[in-house]
């Protein structure tokens, strides 16, 4: 350590408690890009921002290298720009997510951490603690309900703060208040009774196209989606998805000043416990929400926020299945604090995404943990990726890793459109400029760290980026690539850290591969204060630079001042990249086997960056202020202040105490001891299964206990009386051959031939339900020629019940009178379906469903196809409960009261053709007990 760095801190030891210094600080919202005007980041900054000392002085104690007060919070980003100030929970407006550093813990929410919006402190707090990508970018998270703010003007931008112990934040990110509304979705809500900034009335469904209904056919420019907690599968949105932004009458957009922004529901005042929204891909969907398709680019899905949620896909999902696809947007959308992954690869013939994927204008992809995405064998499914008219994005603040599919991060000119193509707001896109890739932590791929690439050889456009404060490590291929026939190229990486890269086996192997132009008049790709270091990993015979193409000149691609490391293979001198200032040495990481690539005393690489930046580059990835010595250090990490980044030490997970234990419902707590607890599933009436899953590469214990003899139910659901009947074409009238009670539900099923009542199809009965909207709809399949509904409704008075139903084919009907249910919500949780194959006459299975409650009734719809009496004997305790319906088609509904809560499906043998044509549809039904 030099004698200056070590008197500056002697000096800050003596004084800290009674002298504040001032310094520089940096991030995505003040990182003062000054080279090229075309970045934005996130919230612009002002000119200068200044933040205490202390921060610095805060991660030296961290280190044990002293003790002091609290240090000043940093506000890097929010999660949306704007929302509603009233309306939603109590009246007090939308939920804001605010991240960055030194905001305190849950014991000081709303006492020694405070939030300000204006000069006006927020209503309520909900949550303070880790970030999504905390585990390698330490960031925190603190959630907030806004409240009335004094009256803000809408429209107007105020800038957000947060105080710990007295000591303030930056103040340069901003909230502006909109008009728009709360709009609430749950599992157990409807799509017919919901109303805005209900949050007792909630939505079923985002966007359900069978039914036209959900939150999304309500949603205008400023709403705010707020999804409550739950594992959600819906796939019923545009093209199979949760939600995908539509055209004509079901455009949707926000406005600068209004974002339409999707979120998780942040708990309880003080909970400190944000309801986890769990969304899976089912096979066979794309899932997750999207963007809208290249006819309708420029009318719809613009200005989107989403964040806060947790979404994975499943095997043998659609090709194009990322969790976040911005499709064809023009932009811009935020994706903040989200966890993207695991995608199963499973059966998928192809997969061409990535976690987040799409094209657009201005969009920002920050603080995301986006890991465990696999891919197919030509690895085109990536970490992030931004496809033609891409340009100013940021991407910043994300830990992504794992990405065993393809990239990390990967722009590619699909369309080879750089410099021609048409953007959808007007003008040609010049390529991928204003590209910002910081503070992000970039580990294991398949294939390159960061990737630009153009397909085809336009020889025209632009291409302009700045990389740095990112550690890249463990790439199978190419940690830096870039494949470009842009005739002009202002390609920076500066201050990065790029450690045991090019881990594959590849004909050609290098850290930096230039393909493409390599040189030309308008190409100027520079790399400064970079840590290139091999690693034990690295490839025998990797080189520094390989010139695939055109090859580069010491101008066009400008090395200066980069340390390299070659763990000691033989490679060429850093001079012959033109780098007369390198330093070739070995880095000195902290502890580099454990993936701590921070900086000993002793590096070569401390206070070693003592040319001119080649642009502002003011703090490290821990946003730590440069410089900390005389000069600031090569690559991603500060020495003194730039602390240690988080290292993520396996852990396995362990079972808790109800392990062996006995339980007549399913345990609840006390899962693990260590590790993260999957859904407890019934194995044969006999035990309870669930798993504790290890983290960061730890082993998953497996715990069971036992189900517990003659478990007694307080009173269970069932049904008091049915009905079963033909539909012809036209309208046709259903009786039960009894009263019905009122308050009791009513379920229906309509099976049609090449048809749905839902789309096209009447529905009333003698109670006062006059029309479709009238009945709650549960869900709707549909397999090769037959679609079925399932509605409820209440019996409103008792008597006798009369359905009618208009529809220009013929079908089956089912309707069941279910006493002692739940009066609020006739399901425990949604609907369960699957369909096909068709022409089947062979063992089959209908998908597990899981019950939360003991006394629960399961109700099983199966629909065996076109033909008379087609015979289907089901397995285990299911019970015939209404028998065969019409005589056009087989369908049949069947029952069981498992008294447990756990998993359950039907399965069983379709053993004949009967008059027709066999098939299989299956919908399973969770009836809620009181």
């Amino acid at each position: 350590m030099d004698t200056i760095r070590k008197a500056r801190w002697m000096s800050w030891v003596l004084q800290a408690s009674i002298v504040t210094l001032l310094c520089a600080c940096g991030g995505a919202n003040d990182s003062k890009v000054t080279a090229v005007s075309q970045a934005s980041p996130s919230n612009p900054p002002p000119a200068q921002t200044t933040i205490n000392a202390s921060t610095s002085l805060s991660a030296a104690a961290a280190n044990g290298k002293l003790s002091t007060a609290s240090p000043a919070p940093q506000v890097l980003y929010t999660d949306t720009l704007s929302g509603p100030t009233t309306g939603g929970e109590n009246n007090l407006g939308a939920y804001l997510s605010i991240f960055g550093r030194n905001f305190g813990s849950a014991s000081d929410l709303g006492t020694n951490t405070k939030v300000y919006i204006g000069d006006n402190e927020v209503a309520n707090y909900r949550y303070v603690g880790t970030a999504k990508s905390s585990g390698k970018t330490g960031l925190q998270q603190i959630t907030v309900q806004v409240g009335a703010l004094g009256g803000a003007p809408v429209g107007t931008a105020l800038p957000v703060k947060i105080v710990l112990n007295g000591v303030a934040s930056n103040t340069d990110n901003t909230f502006t208040p909109s008009a728009g509304r709360i709009l609430f979705v749950s599992l157990s809500g409807s799509d017919t009774s919901a109303v805005a900034n209900n949050m007792a009335k909630p939505w079923r469904s985002l966007q359900n196209m069978t039914t036209l209904k959900g939150a999304y056919f309500a949603m205008q420019a400023g709403d705010h989606i707020v999804l409550r907690g739950g594992a959600w599968h819906d796939s019923n949105g545009q093209d199979k998805t949760w939600m995908r932004f539509g055209s004509g009458i079901y455009a949707r957009n926000g406005s600068a000043s209004a974002w339409i922004h999707i979120t998780a529901y942040p708990g309880p005042i003080n909970g400190n416990a944000i309801e986890d929204v769990h969304y899976t891909t089912p096979a066979g969907t794309s899932g997750g929400i999207a963007g809208p398709w290249s006819a309708i680019a420029g009318t719809s899905g613009e200005f989107i926020s989403v964040s806060n949620l947790r979404m994975d896909v499943a095997g043998g999902a659609n090709r194009d299945a990322a969790p976040i696809n911005l499709q064809y947007t023009a932009g811009p959308w935020r994706v903040v604090n989200n966890e993207l992954g695991p995608w199963v690869a499973g059966s998928s013939a192809t997969l061409n995404a990535a976690g987040v994927s799409g094209h657009g204008n201005g969009n920002k992809v920050l603080g995301n943990h986006i890991h465990d995405i696999a891919g197919t064998s030509e690895l085109q499914n990536h970490g992030i990726y931004a496809d033609t008219t891409a340009q100013n994005w940021e991407v910043a603040y994300n830990w992504i890793h794992d990405i065993t599919g393809g990239s990390a991060v990967q722009f590619n000119d699909n369309e080879a459109g750089a410099g021609s193509y048409t953007l959808p707001h007007g003008g040609i896109w010049p390529g991928f400029v204003g590209i910002r890739i910081h503070h992000n932590w970039l580990e294991n791929a398949a294939k390159y760290g960061i990737n630009f690439n153009d397909q085809g050889s336009a020889h025209k456009g632009t291409y302009e980026a700045q990389s740095w404060n990112n550690v890249i490590t463990g790439t199978k291929l190419y940690p830096i690539r870039i494949n470009s026939t842009a005739t002009t190229q202002n390609m920076w990486f500066a201050f990065n850290t790029v450690y045991n890269a090019m881990t594959g086996a590849a004909g050609n192997k290098a850290y930096i591969m230039d393909e493409g132009f390599g040189s030309g008049a308008g190409i100027h790709n520079k790399f400064y204060n970079n840590i290139f270091a091999f690693g034990p990993d690295t490839q025998a015979g990797t080189t520094w630079l390989i010139d695939y193409s055109t090859p580069s000149t010491t101008s066009s691609y400008d090395f200066k001042q980069n340390l390299y490391f070659a763990n000691g293979q033989t490679v060429p001198a850093p001079a012959t990249l033109g780098d007369s200032l390198a330093i070739s040495a070995n880095p000195l990481f902290a502890n580099a086997s454990a993936g701590n690539v921070a900086l000993q005393a002793t590096s070569p690489a401390a206070d070693a960056a003592t040319q001119p930046s080649l642009f502002a580059v003011d703090d490290d990835m821990l946003n730590i202020a440069r410089p900390q010595g005389s000069s600031k250090d090569i690559g991603a990490l500060e020495l003194i202040g730039g602390g240690t980044p988080p290292i993520s030490t396996p852990v396995s997970g362990v079972c808790g105490s109800a392990n062996a234990q006995t339980f007549s419902v399913a345990p609840s707590s006390n899962l693990c001891s260590a590790g993260l607890a999957s859904s407890v599933s019934l194995i044969g009436n006999v035990s309870w299964a669930w798993s504790c899953a290890g983290a960061n590469g730890g082993a998953t214990a497996s715990c069971s206990a036992a189900v517990a003899s003659n478990p007694n139910p307080s009173t269970a659901p069932s049904v008091r009386q049915q009905y079963t009947g033909a539909i012809t074409p036209g309208a046709t009238t259903h009786q039960f051959a009894g009263n019905v009670s009122a308050g009791n539900w009513i379920l229906v099923t309509v099976g049609v031939n090449n048809n749905a009542v839902g789309v096209s199809g009447t529905l009333s009965d003698n109670q006062g339900h006059t029309d479709i909207d009238s009945f709650t709809s549960l869900g709707q399949i549909y397999v090769d020629g037959m679609g079925t509904d399932v509605f409820a409704v209440k019996a409103s008075t008792s008597g006798a019940y009369v359905l009618t139903v208009g529809i220009p084919n013929q079908g089956s009907i089912h309707m069941v009178e279910i006493q002692n249910a739940d009066a609020v919500n006739l399901l425990d949780v949604p609907l369960a379906t699957s369909s096909g194959p068709r022409f089947a006459t062979t063992a089959l299975s209908s998908p597990t469903q899981t019950t939360t409650k003991a006394n629960n009734l399961l109700l099983a719809l199966v629909d065996l196809g076109i033909g008379n009496a087609i015979p289907f004997s089901p397995n285990g305790s299911w019970q015939l409960v209404s028998p065969q319906a019409g005589t056009s088609i087989t369908s049949r509904l069947y029952e069981w009261q498992p008294k447990a809560t756990g998993a359950f499906n039907i399965s069983g043998t379709v053993s004949g053709s009967g008059a027709g044509y066999p098939g299989w549809e299956t919908v399973i039904i969770v009836i809620k007990g009181q």
